[in-house]
């Protein structure tokens, strides 16, 4: 280590170094700059630390450059040469001194950390390399210069313990990491094959019946219920995107179990994988709005779109595409509704996707793309039925202000009621008399537990008023079913605000003239004749929600 005798001439040119034999910098910038030639002799004698642990580990590769403090930097290499602090032949005798130099140190170390920055040669450290120690709890009371040999065995066990525990914590991790990511694959393989199943599902796919399972909001969280994850994944879908019905609550959801259609669905949908990727494969829950009556042959049938026979346009041959339209926007579909207020979710399967930039009236599929989306992506277009799967029949009301949790009554309930309404009839009129349909009026489509005049007479005897009317025409005059001199007598149109409609009725695949004629004019809510019963036997008035018709 000894200078050459030109080079040491040449040093002795070059002012002193300002920090004396404290200098502690490395950057070769700074070395040119200043004579460092009072520390010559105890860089010509190395100091051999004489720790076996320390003689057992290689040189440091980076030699008399090495600026590093990491402290498993120096658990892992040797540094035979006090290169951090050259003035090791320093006393620690006086303590007053000693504290002073800590202080010293503690300013040096923040210089030494700005400088670092700009003198740095480029050079990456290894993995662990920072200038935090406390991010290994490690402090240090002394310098590693003035540490005793086992001072400094004892530091770099230390070290190699705090390594290996570091190492064992993320070993852990990772592994707790990979436990959780197998939980989430097998969750969604359960959902996705279907083993998360309905009460009674299991049965319904190794058949061809179509079931429908009618799932109601409970303010109970059932953690693994298929309920409610259908419920809660349709509810979730229909508020996500609503805007413009503030109030607008779902009520109720139909999740429809079609054994046909979904393996047609996953044949599809394995067939579009292995055509353009598992990325394309994946479904979107989608809205479709559609007349009431079309609802149930769609889920029984599947949908058919332009091409298959008994397909009709409902409105026109397609802005953006000869093809079904879906959205995921509740408000689009809600457009589409006549009188109801049940939309269809259904799982839909886009693969490659042709955005229109203008109207396309009536064309067909796009060469090279598997379906289409308007310009604004809200409308999506899909030309193979097999590619739909209608899933969910969400129910919902419309300025239903504050929500409540009420007692689901389930379709099968209350036909079960309903076939013995004549018993609950009895009862109403053995009832006495109180004015609780003070201000109601009545309208009555279809056969119910009696006579039209005695239902009339049981009405007004608890305050109530029937309607008159029969069938509407144009929505404000009606016929009396009177003729004056061969012409139909009329009066006035005669609002209700109340429609009792018989279950037979409302469930007719083609609806009545007197049903369709109301639905024309914008009534919505039809309610079941058990409403009025029960509401005489209690003697007050039920909550009509409990008794609508869906």
């Amino acid at each position: 280590m000894s200078t050459h005798p030109a080079k040491k001439a040449k040093l002795d040119d070059l002012p002193q170094c300002p920090y004396g034999s404290k200098c502690y910098r490395k950057n070769p910038a700074h070395l040119n700059e200043f004579s460092h030639s009072h520390v010559t002799s105890v860089l010509d004698t190395p100091k051999v630390v004489k720790s076996d642990t320390v003689n057992t580990l290689p040189v440091c590769p980076f030699g008399a450059t090495c600026y590093r403090k990491n402290l498993l930097h120096f658990a892992q290499y040797s540094h035979p040469f006090d290169l951090l602090h050259p003035d090791v032949d320093s006393s620690d005798e006086d303590e007053t001194k000693e504290s002073d130099k800590k202080n010293e140190i503690i300013n040096d170390s923040k210089k030494r950390k700005l400088e670092s920055d700009d003198d740095d040669d480029g050079e990456k450290t290894e993995e662990y390399d920072t200038d935090d120690e406390n991010v290994y709890d490690v402090k240090l009371e002394k310098t590693f210069s003035k540490m005793t040999d086992d001072e400094k065995r004892l530091m770099i066990e230390r070290a190699f313990e705090l390594k290996e525990k570091l190492q064992e914590k993320l070993k852990k991790t990772r592994e707790e990491a990979e436990e959780k990511k197998k939980e989430i694959e097998q969750l969604q393989n359960k959902v996705s094959e279907g083993v998360v199943l309905m009460e009674g599902e299991d049965e319904v796919l190794k058949g061809t019946k179509v079931k429908y399972f009618e799932i109601f909001p409970e303010r109970n969280y059932k953690q693994g219920s298929a309920a409610e994850l259908h419920f809660r994944l349709a509810e979730s879908q229909f508020y996500r995107l609503l805007s413009g019905h503030t109030t607008a609550q779902v009520i109720k959801v139909e999740y429809v179990c079609n054994p046909i259609l979904i393996n047609k669905f996953n044949q599809a949908r394995d067939e579009l994988k292995r055509k353009r990727g598992e990325n394309y494969s994946y479904p979107v829950l989608a809205f479709h709005g559609t007349a009431v009556t079309n609802i149930q042959p769609i889920c029984d049938n599947g949908f058919k779109v332009p091409g298959q026979d008994g397909f009709l346009h409902a409105t026109d041959t397609g802005y953006y595409g000869r093809g079904t339209y879906f959205s995921e926007y509740p408000n689009y579909s809600m457009g589409y509704i006549k009188g109801s207020t049940k939309l269809m979710l259904c799982q839909i399967l886009q693969g490659k996707v042709y955005q229109c930039t203008q109207l396309i009236v009536g064309a067909d599929l796009q060469d090279g793309f598997d379906s289409h989306c308007s310009p604004d992506r809200k409308e999506l277009i899909i030309f193979r039925s097999d590619y739909i799967l209608p899933q969910y029949i969400v129910h919902y009301k419309l300025d239903a202000g504050e929500f409540k949790y009420s007692t689901p009554i389930t379709r099968e309930a209350k036909k079960k009621k309903l076939a013995k309404i004549g018993k609950l009839y009895k009862k109403a009129v053995a009832a006495k008399g109180v004015n609780i349909f003070t201000g109601y009026k009545f309208a009555f489509i279809g056969k119910m537990a009696d006579t039209p005049l005695a239902i009339e007479a049981l009405v007004k005897r608890f305050g109530g008023y029937v309607c008159k009317n029969t069938v509407p025409f144009g929505g404000t005059i009606m016929t009396t079913g009177l003729f004056v001199n061969g012409f139909p007598a009329t009066v006035q149109f005669d609002a209700p605000n109340v429609i009792i409609c018989s279950l037979a009725e409302f469930e007719a695949v083609t609806p009545s003239a007197e049903l369709q004629a109301y639905k024309n004019m914008n009534y919505q809510l039809y309610y079941s004749e058990d409403f009025l019963y029960d509401s005489i036997i209690e003697g007050t008035l039920k909550t009509m929600a409990d008794y609508t018709h869906e």
